[in-house]
Protein backbone atom coordinates (compact mmCIF):
# COMPACT_ATOMS: atom_id res chain seq x y z
CA UNK A 1 0.00 0.00 0.00
CA UNK A 2 1.26 3.71 -1.02
CA UNK A 3 2.42 5.57 2.07
CA UNK A 4 0.57 8.81 2.45
CA UNK A 5 3.44 10.80 1.38
CA UNK A 6 3.97 9.15 -1.78
CA UNK A 7 0.62 9.59 -2.39
CA UNK A 8 -0.14 13.00 -1.76
CA UNK A 9 3.40 13.30 -3.95
CA UNK A 10 1.56 11.74 -7.27
CA UNK A 11 -1.57 13.88 -6.95
CA UNK A 12 0.71 16.97 -6.82
CA UNK A 13 2.77 15.26 -10.26
CA UNK A 14 -0.24 14.83 -11.90
CA UNK A 15 -1.79 18.46 -11.30
CA UNK A 16 1.62 19.45 -12.63
CA UNK A 17 1.01 17.55 -15.35
CA UNK A 18 -2.15 18.54 -15.95
CA UNK A 19 -1.24 22.49 -15.33
CA UNK A 20 1.39 21.59 -18.34
CA UNK A 21 -0.99 20.12 -20.84
CA UNK A 22 -4.31 22.97 -20.32
CA UNK A 23 -1.35 25.32 -21.07
CA UNK A 24 0.13 23.45 -24.46
CA UNK A 25 -3.17 23.66 -24.88
CA UNK A 26 -3.93 27.05 -24.76
CA UNK A 27 -0.64 27.61 -26.54
CA UNK A 28 -1.92 26.00 -29.19
CA UNK A 29 -4.90 27.24 -29.83
CA UNK A 30 -3.67 30.76 -29.41
CA UNK A 31 -1.06 29.68 -32.02
CA UNK A 32 -4.05 28.78 -34.44
CA UNK A 33 -5.52 31.95 -33.94
CA UNK A 34 -3.03 34.11 -34.68
CA UNK A 35 -1.86 31.86 -37.81
CA UNK A 36 -5.93 32.24 -39.00
CA UNK A 37 -5.74 36.03 -38.78
CA UNK A 38 -2.52 36.10 -40.62
CA UNK A 39 -3.74 33.99 -43.49
CA UNK A 40 -7.20 36.01 -43.50
CA UNK A 41 -5.43 39.15 -43.81
CA UNK A 42 -3.30 37.98 -46.48
CA UNK A 43 -6.21 36.54 -48.59
CA UNK A 44 -8.08 39.94 -48.06
CA UNK A 45 -5.10 41.92 -48.84
CA UNK A 46 -4.52 39.66 -52.44
CA UNK A 47 -8.03 39.63 -52.99
CA UNK A 48 -7.78 44.00 -52.65
CA UNK A 49 -4.80 43.75 -54.68
CA UNK A 50 -6.50 41.98 -56.99
CA UNK A 51 -9.83 44.21 -57.40
CA UNK A 52 -7.71 47.53 -57.40
CA UNK A 53 -5.63 45.87 -60.49
CA UNK A 54 -8.37 44.21 -62.06
CA UNK A 55 -11.80 45.74 -61.29
CA UNK A 56 -14.64 44.12 -62.11
CA UNK A 57 -17.29 46.28 -64.82
CA UNK A 58 -19.95 47.28 -62.33
CA UNK A 59 -17.29 48.87 -60.14
CA UNK A 60 -14.82 50.42 -62.76
CA UNK A 61 -18.40 51.72 -64.20
CA UNK A 62 -17.76 49.46 -67.81
CA UNK A 63 -19.74 47.35 -69.75
CA UNK A 64 -16.67 47.27 -72.22
CA UNK A 65 -16.67 43.70 -74.34
CA UNK A 66 -12.94 43.59 -74.28
CA UNK A 67 -12.06 43.90 -69.60
CA UNK A 68 -8.55 45.31 -71.00
CA UNK A 69 -10.06 48.03 -72.61
CA UNK A 70 -8.74 51.41 -71.45
CA UNK A 71 -11.55 54.02 -70.97
CA UNK A 72 -12.04 57.59 -69.16
CA UNK A 73 -15.32 58.32 -67.72
CA UNK A 74 -17.49 60.80 -70.15
CA UNK A 75 -16.30 64.06 -69.55
CA UNK A 76 -17.35 67.48 -70.13
CA UNK A 77 -15.65 69.99 -72.65
CA UNK A 78 -16.43 73.54 -72.36
CA UNK A 79 -18.66 74.92 -75.60
CA UNK A 80 -16.18 76.74 -78.26
CA UNK A 81 -19.68 78.84 -80.30
CA UNK A 82 -22.28 77.33 -82.09
CA UNK A 83 -22.50 79.69 -85.11
CA UNK A 84 -23.44 78.67 -88.80
CA UNK A 85 -20.79 80.25 -91.52
CA UNK A 86 -20.49 79.06 -94.77
CA UNK A 87 -19.30 75.99 -96.20
CA UNK A 88 -15.78 75.36 -96.50
CA UNK A 89 -14.89 78.28 -94.03
CA UNK A 90 -11.98 77.87 -92.11
CA UNK A 91 -12.42 77.46 -88.17
CA UNK A 92 -10.08 76.94 -85.36
CA UNK A 93 -11.40 74.29 -82.85
CA UNK A 94 -9.61 74.74 -79.78
CA UNK A 95 -10.04 71.44 -78.35
CA UNK A 96 -9.38 68.34 -80.60
CA UNK A 97 -11.81 66.25 -81.63
CA UNK A 98 -14.09 69.06 -81.39
CA UNK A 99 -17.32 68.70 -79.23
CA UNK A 100 -18.81 71.90 -80.23
CA UNK A 101 -18.29 75.15 -81.80
CA UNK A 102 -19.20 77.15 -84.82
CA UNK A 103 -19.79 75.16 -87.89
CA UNK A 104 -20.68 74.31 -91.51
CA UNK A 105 -24.68 75.13 -92.72
CA UNK A 106 -24.60 74.22 -96.10
CA UNK A 107 -26.85 71.25 -97.60
CA UNK A 108 -23.86 68.95 -97.15
CA UNK A 109 -23.71 69.30 -92.98
CA UNK A 110 -25.25 68.00 -90.71
CA UNK A 111 -24.11 65.31 -92.54
CA UNK A 112 -26.96 61.94 -93.19
CA UNK A 113 -26.34 59.57 -90.30
CA UNK A 114 -23.82 56.61 -90.67
CA UNK A 115 -20.26 55.39 -90.77
CA UNK A 116 -18.39 57.10 -93.19
CA UNK A 117 -14.91 55.91 -94.99
CA UNK A 118 -13.75 59.17 -95.50
CA UNK A 119 -12.73 62.29 -92.93
CA UNK A 120 -15.49 64.34 -92.49
CA UNK A 121 -14.87 67.76 -92.00
CA UNK A 122 -15.26 68.86 -88.62
CA UNK A 123 -17.38 71.78 -89.54
CA UNK A 124 -20.12 68.94 -90.52
CA UNK A 125 -19.98 66.56 -88.14
CA UNK A 126 -19.93 69.44 -85.02
CA UNK A 127 -23.33 69.95 -86.79
CA UNK A 128 -25.00 66.27 -86.00
CA UNK A 129 -23.63 66.72 -82.67
CA UNK A 130 -25.84 70.11 -82.42
CA UNK A 131 -29.05 68.01 -84.03
CA UNK A 132 -28.23 65.45 -80.91
CA UNK A 133 -25.92 63.41 -82.85
CA UNK A 134 -23.46 60.87 -81.39
CA UNK A 135 -19.63 60.69 -83.41
CA UNK A 136 -17.40 58.28 -82.87
CA UNK A 137 -14.11 59.65 -84.37
CA UNK A 138 -11.13 57.26 -84.48
CA UNK A 139 -7.30 57.86 -85.40
CA UNK A 140 -5.74 55.11 -88.00
CA UNK A 141 -3.58 54.95 -90.31
CA UNK A 142 -3.06 51.97 -93.43
CA UNK A 143 -5.13 49.06 -93.50
CA UNK A 144 -6.41 49.97 -90.30
CA UNK A 145 -8.14 51.98 -90.72
CA UNK A 146 -10.35 49.30 -93.45
CA UNK A 147 -10.61 47.21 -89.92
CA UNK A 148 -12.13 50.32 -88.11
CA UNK A 149 -14.51 50.93 -90.46
CA UNK A 150 -16.23 47.80 -90.39
CA UNK A 151 -16.23 48.17 -86.83
CA UNK A 152 -18.05 51.05 -87.31
CA UNK A 153 -20.00 50.17 -89.72
CA UNK A 154 -21.18 46.75 -87.33
CA UNK A 155 -21.33 49.04 -84.56
CA UNK A 156 -24.24 50.97 -86.60
CA UNK A 157 -26.17 48.03 -87.55
CA UNK A 158 -26.64 46.95 -84.17
CA UNK A 159 -27.59 50.37 -82.52
CA UNK A 160 -31.36 50.88 -81.94
CA UNK A 161 -33.28 53.85 -83.60
CA UNK A 162 -35.19 55.87 -82.12
CA UNK A 163 -37.79 58.66 -82.94
CA UNK A 164 -37.09 61.97 -83.65
CA UNK A 165 -37.51 64.22 -80.73
CA UNK A 166 -39.02 67.46 -82.42
CA UNK A 167 -38.95 66.97 -86.04
CA UNK A 168 -40.59 63.95 -87.85
CA UNK A 169 -41.45 62.20 -85.19
CA UNK A 170 -42.49 59.01 -86.25
CA UNK A 171 -39.37 57.95 -88.12
CA UNK A 172 -36.74 56.56 -86.38
CA UNK A 173 -33.20 56.85 -87.13
CA UNK A 174 -30.03 55.98 -85.62
CA UNK A 175 -28.29 59.36 -84.78
CA UNK A 176 -24.69 58.32 -85.38
CA UNK A 177 -21.74 59.63 -87.05
CA UNK A 178 -18.36 57.79 -87.10
CA UNK A 179 -15.64 59.16 -89.11
CA UNK A 180 -11.80 58.57 -89.47
CA UNK A 181 -9.79 61.93 -87.78
CA UNK A 182 -5.84 62.15 -87.25
CA UNK A 183 -5.95 65.03 -85.76
CA UNK A 184 -6.52 63.83 -82.13
CA UNK A 185 -4.81 62.40 -78.97
CA UNK A 186 -6.83 59.37 -78.51
CA UNK A 187 -7.43 56.39 -80.84
CA UNK A 188 -11.19 56.58 -80.48
CA UNK A 189 -13.45 59.53 -79.00
CA UNK A 190 -17.00 59.57 -78.38
CA UNK A 191 -18.69 62.38 -78.90
CA UNK A 192 -21.94 64.27 -77.99
CA UNK A 193 -22.59 68.23 -78.01
CA UNK A 194 -20.17 69.85 -74.68
CA UNK A 195 -19.10 66.19 -73.99
CA UNK A 196 -16.46 63.30 -75.04
CA UNK A 197 -15.55 59.91 -73.58
CA UNK A 198 -12.45 58.51 -74.84
CA UNK A 199 -11.67 54.70 -75.53
CA UNK A 200 -8.34 52.80 -76.70
CA UNK A 201 -11.04 50.17 -79.02
CA UNK A 202 -13.57 50.34 -80.92
CA UNK A 203 -16.14 48.45 -78.07
CA UNK A 204 -20.07 47.94 -78.98
CA UNK A 205 -21.24 48.39 -75.11
CA UNK A 206 -19.49 51.41 -74.63
CA UNK A 207 -20.68 52.93 -77.75
CA UNK A 208 -23.95 52.21 -77.02
CA UNK A 209 -23.96 53.00 -73.34
CA UNK A 210 -22.41 56.39 -74.63
CA UNK A 211 -25.37 56.24 -77.85
CA UNK A 212 -28.28 55.57 -75.22
CA UNK A 213 -27.37 58.46 -72.74
CA UNK A 214 -26.61 61.11 -75.17
CA UNK A 215 -28.32 61.31 -77.93
CA UNK A 216 -30.46 64.16 -78.71
CA UNK A 217 -28.66 65.83 -76.12
CA UNK A 218 -27.60 68.45 -78.43
CA UNK A 219 -28.59 72.12 -78.93
CA UNK A 220 -31.19 71.55 -81.41
CA UNK A 221 -32.30 68.30 -80.99
CA UNK A 222 -34.10 67.82 -84.84
CA UNK A 223 -33.50 65.31 -87.34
Amino acid sequence: MASPKKTAKQARLDARAQQIQRQQAREARNRNIVIGVFAFVIVLGAGGLYLVTNPPDFLAGRTAANPNAKVTDPMPIPEEGHDHVPDGSPIQYQHQPPSSGNHYSSAGAPRPWGPYKDEVPPGAFVHNLEHGGIVVAYRCSGAECDDMYKQVQDVFSKLTPHPAPTTNPTTNEVKFISTPYQQMEPKVALLAWDTEQDLSSIDFGLINDFYEKYRDHGREDVA
